[in-house]
């Protein structure tokens, strides 16, 4: 006899988060702080005007930025598909409403996190920069449902289902995925889709909430269920 494991003791009492339908009208793609500043290039450029040495720098960050590059290119197939089949799309940015740093989120400025609007590297990856007509977002802080009015904005819209992309993992994503699903949302997480500082915590933050709070899909599986729609 199979050795119970605390797993199986779990699913057992719990029943796994369920698979809920995406349909145009109820389900919003939500993309998360999918802006310049959270490419390797910019950390590159970062790290080299406070002295570290360039090469090195490259070396320790190719392996986040190109997990970067790959939830990018996930994240704009899936937003071409919600274009192309009539779903809602959000676009949520991290910036400050003036270049006053008393005017951002405290636990951002404690890290000096600090994005003004004029700041070049916020701007949105050009993949998937939104179309015109299509919701902007601003936050100063993590979650895309606190300090926002976003919740306020879907309910009217009558959106009950939200498929979640961008970045990090750990941070943005998992604070709105966590609020999101407090507030009564169905939240699908896109593992492919979105990524953070290391392997080890981007698969963490993901695991937490698989089944849990949310379900975990590939882009590649999402594309295929929104293409039959």
């Amino acid at each position: 006899m199979r050795q119970i494991t605390f797993e199986d003791v779990i699913r057992t009492v719990e029943s796994p988060y369920p698979d809920f339908e995406l349909r145009p009208g109820k389900t919003a793609l939500i993309l998360i702080d999918m802006q310049k500043f959270v490419l390797g290039e910019h950390l590159v450029k970062a790290a080299v005007e406070a002295g570290l040495d360039e090469r090195a720098v490259r070396e320790v960050v190719k392996d986040y930025d190109q997990r970067v590059k790959k939830a990018v290119k996930n994240a704009q197939r899936l937003l071409n598909v919600c274009r192309k089949k009539g779903f809602d799309i959000v676009h949520v940015r991290m910036q400050g409403p003036t270049d006053n740093p008393r005017h951002t989120a405290k636990v951002n400025r404690k890290i000096g996190l600090i994005i003004p609007p004029q700041f070049a590297d916020g701007e949105f990856i050009d993949e998937v920069k939104p179309l015109p007509g299509e919701l902007v977002i601003t936050k100063t802080n993590g979650g895309a449902l606190s300090g926002t009015n976003l919740d306020f904005i879907l309910r009217n819209m009558d959106i009950t289902g939200l498929i979640l992309v961008g970045f990090l993992t750990d941070q943005c994503i998992l604070a709105t995925s966590l609020h999101a699903a407090d507030l009564g949302y169905d939240v699908l997480l896109v593992e492919d889709a979105c990524t953070t500082r290391s392997k080890m915590l981007h698969d963490a933050a993901l695991q937490a909430q698989k089944d849990v709070c949310a379900k975990v899909k590939k882009t590649d599986e999402v594309e295929k269920i929104l293409e039959k729609v």
